[in-house]
């Protein structure tokens, strides 16, 4: 595939990418009226999403092909963390909702889409990360574990996804159905 499959889902996810950042908690955040209650609400909606997604993911075997440690991927751990430094116990995670209208993750391609977005927010999760410590009682060690997450690795990992995107042999229109999705239920997601 050609870079023009960077520039085509960008383009085709920008309207979708620009309504998940305009949900009531990212705009919080930027405005500083998150408060911590809020801001906990919001990282269980994250984990909601993630954790079901997460396992879907490593169930399929289509992973395996992509060439991504998608181990060191996974996010839900690092929303519990989160969890339990604000306040949380393991049961009361344990018992948060979760999504059931997932994208689905049937074909590399779809996976694709799927991390773009997941991955992509690694980079907007700097930026958050930096925002909130500004105005919460909050570091990268704690409570802010999901949004820093790859911390200095950031730009590497997603380097990765960037090259799997290109060394990908599956349909760019898939790919980006995807990544359109899980923009869509996402946001639907932390919205409801």
């Amino acid at each position: 595939m050609s870079m023009r499959i960077l520039e085509r889902i960008r383009e085709e996810t920008a309207a979708q990418h620009e309504r998940i950042e305009q949900n009531p908690y990212a705009k919080a955040a930027f405005d500083q009226t998150l408060n911590i209650d809020q801001y906990r609400s919001y990282l269980a909606k994250f984990y909601g999403f993630i954790k079901p997604a997460e396992e879907q993911l490593m169930a399929e075997g289509a992973v395996n092909h992509l060439g991504l440690d998608l181990e060191i991927r996974t996010k839900s751990n690092l929303l519990e963390e989160d969890l339990i430094h604000l306040g949380m116990t393991p049961d009361e995670i344990a018992q948060l909702p979760l999504c059931s209208r997932l994208p689905e993750l049937s074909s590399q391609a779809r996976i694709l889409g799927y991390l773009y977005v997941i991955e992509g927010s690694t980079l907007g999760g700097q930026v958050i990360t930096k925002q909130l410590m500004k105005f919460l009682p909050l570091s990268p060690e704690s409570g802010l574990r999901y949004f820093y997450a790859y911390g200095q690795e950031t730009k590497p990992r997603w380097i990765e996804i960037r090259e799997a995107l290109l060394n990908a042999a599956e349909d760019p229109d898939e790919i980006i159905d995807s990544a359109k999705e899980t923009f869509r239920l996402l946001d639907a997601w932390i919205r409801e």
